[in-house]
């Protein structure tokens, strides 16, 4: 029983740096910037804004007809709930001695979500300079205490099963200078090195062996680490009919590892340690503005999370510590249309469908942070002002979706019968942002 017992505790310690940013494919933000947000993220082929085109595509950035630097935040605000069953007796005989059940909603509250951009266009030379930085993942989550949900109620030392309060903390910055060169009147290629900076605070920690006692250490006072990678694209736009089309590979993101100091039950020092990278993206994209007034975009994206350190199988190894988070690559589609209702007003809409990342068997392994969500509602506006400054906002929601499975017992690397974690999520994201063409 004990082994079991310490199963709930590792898990849900693991659960606390689950690198998921709450929401979009997975922990990759469906879109940045307003503009691109109101898209559903589609621009790989439809470069609207500096923003969107430095993060899809960085040979997009040729067909930007001016000039650009803008400046956007998103006040995103996701919203999620942890439910656990235990019955009786799944934990040896008397415990426990009646089912219990219970749900906890995250009091992590609302997040921002920078970005910036800034591409320099010159019509008279083939090539075109820009550099952006952008916020392109985070969650932070705080599930307190709680006698009527099995999962967080208090450590086993302490009486309970479960492992109390979890906290955690994310946070994942890029910035990207890129040069794009135009090869031909209808052909253009960019390359962007990719440097990153992320920190990360989790307690519990379980990536790692259980204290003397059978808990496991707190690495609540975060750790930073930087990593880097690059993104190469390239952008066809017709000279001789509307269509536009793209393709953009992203590397993956090869960060150093996030180590904390951290003591055990008795005050001994510990040192942790936890390898999380991006993953790889692959981006194609088509677009159409034969129609008047109405700009057409729709993108395909391949997001590869199981072959990304820190996303292999999930499971325990001989020491009793979490391997990964069980997550599979995922594909994504992307699809929004832009209505010009007025020559200085602009209105779009876009919507967004991914595969869901986490399996229902590797439920019990993410439920700190469940990326889950699969279904993305945006729409935005933008205003010209005088001398080419432009307003925008943009809506979105993430469509509330849920996952269960079953307690996992290290022991024996097995489901627990009688048992059921679910998570669910839903989000809205609110984005304003400002630029100025010139």
């Amino acid at each position: 029983m004990a082994r079991r017992l310490r199963s709930l505790l590792l898990l849900a310690v693991w659960q606390a740096g689950a690198m998921s940013a709450c929401a979009q494919m997975g922990h990759v933000l469906d879109a940045v910037g307003p503009i691109n947000q109101s898209m559903g993220g589609a621009g790989v082929a439809l470069p609207l804004d500096a923003i969107g085109a430095l993060q899809w595509n960085p040979a997009s950035i040729t067909g930007l007809k001016r000039s650009e630097i803008g400046f956007s935040a998103m006040a995103f605000a996701p919203r999620m709930k942890l439910g656990s069953r235990v019955d009786a007796d799944s934990f040896g005989s008397g415990f426990p001695a009646q089912d219990l059940q219970g749900s906890t909603t995250s009091d992590n509250g609302i997040s921002p979500i920078p970005s910036m951009a800034m591409v320099h266009r010159d019509p008279e030379s083939p090539w075109t300079f820009g550099v952006g930085g952008f916020a392109i993942g985070g969650f932070g989550v705080d599930y307190s205490l709680r006698a009527d949900n099995p999962i967080l109620t208090a450590q086993p030392p302490e009486g309970g099963l479960g492992f109390g309060n979890i906290y955690s903390q994310f946070q994942l910055m890029q910035f990207c200078p890129t040069a794009a060169y135009k090869v031909s009147p209808a052909w253009s290629v960019g390359f962007a090195p990719t440097f990153n900076w992320g920190t990360l605070a989790i307690d519990p920690f379980g990536a790692t062996t259980p204290n003397p006692d059978g808990t496991y250490p707190s690495a609540a006072h975060g750790s930073s680490a930087l990593g880097i990678g690059f993104q190469v694209g390239a952008f066809f736009e017709s000279p001789t009919s509307d269509w536009n089309a793209g393709v953009s590979y992203k590397s993956p993101q090869w960060f150093e590892e996030f180590q904390f100091n951290a003591h055990d039950n008795t005050g001994g020092s510990r040192s942790l340690g936890i390898d999380l990278d991006y993953p790889s993206i692959i981006s194609v994209g088509v677009a159409y503005k034969g129609f008047e007034r109405i700009r057409l975009a729709c993108d395909v994206r391949y997001i590869d999370y199981r072959n990304t350190a820190g996303f292999q199988a999930a499971g325990f190894d001989a020491a009793q510590a979490v391997t990964g988070f069980g997550w599979k690559s995922i594909w994504v589609a992307s699809a929004g249309a832009e209505f010009e209702l007025h020559e200085r007003f602009k209105w779009r809409i876009g919507y967004c469908v991914n595969d869901n990342p986490i399996p229902a068997a590797s439920a019990f392994f993410n439920h700190q942070a469940p990326a889950i969500v699969q279904n993305h509602l945006s729409t935005g506006v933008t205003c010209e002002m005088k001398s080419g400054w432009l307003c925008s906002m943009a809506y979105h929601y993430g469509f509330r979706n849920s996952v269960s499975g079953r307690w996992w017992n290290p022991a024996t690397n097995s489901q627990i019968p009688g048992t059921r974690i679910t998570n669910t999520l839903f989000t809205h994201g609110l984005t304003m942002g400002i630029s100025k063409r010139f």
